[in-house]
């Protein structure tokens, strides 16, 4: 009678669909630089371009307007906006316009050439090496006051403008929306940077103990 020796089964191990491997941190470096390359084209390759045709500064304004069939009515309406030409600037106006855009490109390239380092430490197995908590709060940083700066500066910039054409004593209007979704996710940003404050005390810890 022969003894049969049962052999252990060999135990396969399920591929996590869900890991963040070379192909994704590829598609994701391209896709983020593909935004930059996008936001730089926008902000500061059109009206560079539009200088070269000699095309004019489209200014949106705002102001007050009164409907006098709405009044008698008593039906409430909203102030009206305009896309104003500002024909034949010179170069000082030209150069003027063209700072938000730049002002924006950066801090979007910036956060870019950061949360890249911060991913190429990550897949080198060193989450919490030194520096990342730094480089989280300067994203962080960057996206809360960042947009909101460059903001300010459109709205300034409009305004200088503006002032250089008659708009037949044109009442204008501020109105201002704060770019809320940037500066969430600053917040987020920062939260994340405190996570790794803590990952990387208790890195320290551990390898106090080896």
């Amino acid at each position: 009678m022969n003894d049969t020796t049962r052999r252990p089964a060999r135990r396969t191990e399920r591929k996590d669909w869900l890991a963040f491997d070379r192909s994704d941190r590829i598609g994701l470096t391209l896709l983020l630089w593909l935004v930059g390359a996008l936001t730089l084209v926008a902000s500061v390759g059109l009206p560079i371009l539009r200088w070269i045709r000699g095309e004019p500064i489209s200014l949106p304004l705002s102001s007050a307007v009164t409907v006098p069939e709405l009044d008698r009515t008593g039906v409430l309406y909203s102030p009206a906006d305009y896309a104003v030409d500002y024909s034949n600037p010179g170069a000082g106006a030209r150069i003027l316009d063209l700072l938000p855009g730049v002002l924006l490109t950066a801090v979007v390239i910036a956060c870019i050439a950061i949360f890249l380092r911060i991913m190429r430490s990550i897949s080198s197995g060193q989450p919490f090496a030194a520096g990342q908590v730094g480089r989280w709060r300067a994203i962080a940083f960057l996206l809360m006051i960042g947009p909101a700066v460059a903001l300010f500066a459109r709205m300034a910039v409009d305004g200088a403008l503006a002032s250089n054409l008659d708009l037949g004593g044109l009442d204008l209007m501020v109105s201002m929306t704060l770019p809320w979704l940037p500066m969430t996710i600053g917040l987020v940003a920062a939260l994340i940077a405190e996570a790794f404050k803590v990952g990387a005390k208790l890195s320290d810890d551990v390898d106090g103990l080896i």
